[in-house]
């Protein structure tokens, strides 16, 4: 468990050391908004979803920023970085792209035919955009991301960390096409798992979006805190309000009134849950270096304008034939049936997942 006496010492440190924007009343409810979302609050994702409507699943799962399971290490990072302990470079989070692109996974055993098909449909998506690639754990594999169905929301751990072992997406158990298993969530959690933060966290937010604090539920300002570019990285592409990564415009709300609206048209788009943008997925495969990924031409009126595209601009058959060739993966199954599905893998504890 995160040290309550590191995170004091810090406090410490801010107040003590040179001069910081962050005031200790500031760092301490910092603090707290961490230790909350890291802590089990025993809700179900019916029962946030009830008090926020308006919100989508994973902005309603009750973790960083909805939806982001925080290890003890980002957790001291961040904290560090938001104290002003440490330097500018406080949390850079280096070497946690998945080795040789490729995520090794595992289900736990608690979802349905349908549901354990709808995860490898967004699953055989991101394949098909991407050089990432799926390999389904074996017995000597000690870093997985293991796939369970808890009740309390849609939530990941953000990249690849060697220190964690098991790493975790959970996807509240629900008919495919609703809640957490809508196929974007899906496939949002994923590229949480890949290795991305929120669109909105990134260092030119304030740009394109204007928050509007007095709607925010008290205490859940910290989940708008934006971050520089040694966290939050646009990979040479414009804001995007579409992005599958955005939050929608009543995020924590407490009041039904919009929390973040834009500055510039976005088309009704900011938040959206239909599809996933090719800037998304070429976002995804430049963090990647996947073939071709930096030669994909980006308009310099874009760049100034922060629009977005619905549709891959570049030749997505060429691009998948230039795929390398030499990782091993597994092929997807297209549908799973219930005679297929392993008979002897056990349900794995909560206390497991956590540790």
């Amino acid at each position: 468990m995160w040290s309550a006496i590191v995170v004091l010492s810090l406090v410490g440190c801010a107040v003590a050391g040179p001069p910081v924007t962050r005031s200790r009343k500031d760092i301490e409810g910092f603090r707290a908004y961490l230790e909350r979302s890291r802590t089990d609050d025993g809700l179900r994702l019916e029962s946030r979803m009830l008090v926020s409507p308006k919100a989508s699943a994973w902005e309603n799962s009750g973790k960083f920023q909805g939806d982001i399971l925080l290890n003890d290490e980002q957790a001291d990072l961040l904290m560090q970085e938001y104290a002003g302990v440490g330097g500018r470079n406080a949390y850079i989070w280096p070497n946690t792209k998945w080795p040789s692109n490729t995520i090794v996974y595992d289900f736990n055993n608690e979802f349905t035919t349908a549901q354990i098909n709808a995860i490898y449909a967004a699953m055989r998506e991101i394949t098909a955009r991407t050089c990432i690639r799926f390999r389904r754990r074996t017995a000597s594999d000690r870093n997985y991301v293991l796939v369970t169905g808890r009740s309390d929301g849609c939530y990941a751990n953000v990249g690849y960390w060697a220190s964690m072992g098991v790493h975790t997406l959970n996807l509240a158990r629900a008919i495919p096409g609703q809640g957490c298993f809508t196929h974007t969530i899906i496939i949002h959690e994923w590229i949480h798992v890949i290795g991305f933060m929120h669109m909105h966290s990134t260092h030119n937010r304030d740009t394109y979006v204007r928050l509007l604090w007095q709607n925010m539920i008290p205490g859940m300002e910290y989940a708008f805190e934006r971050y520089g570019t040694n966290v939050v990285h646009n990979m040479g592409l414009p804001y995007e309000y579409a992005s599958n990564m955005h939050y929608d415009r009543f995020g924590f709300s407490r009041n039904g009134q919009p929390t973040m609206l834009p500055i510039f048209n976005d088309n009704n788009q900011m938040g959206q849950l239909q599809f996933v943008t090719g800037w998304d997925w070429l976002r995804v495969n430049r963090h990647y270096n996947c073939p071709g990924a930096w030669s994909t031409p980006i308009n310099a009126e874009e760049l100034s304008q922060g629009t977005y595209l619905h549709e891959y601009k570049g030749d997505e058959d060429a691009a998948l034939e230039d795929q390398p060739q030499g990782v091993v993966v597994e092929d997807l199954p297209q549908e799973v049936l219930v005679a297929d599905m392993p008979q002897d893998l056990e349900a794995e504890k909560v206390s497991v997942v956590e540790n």
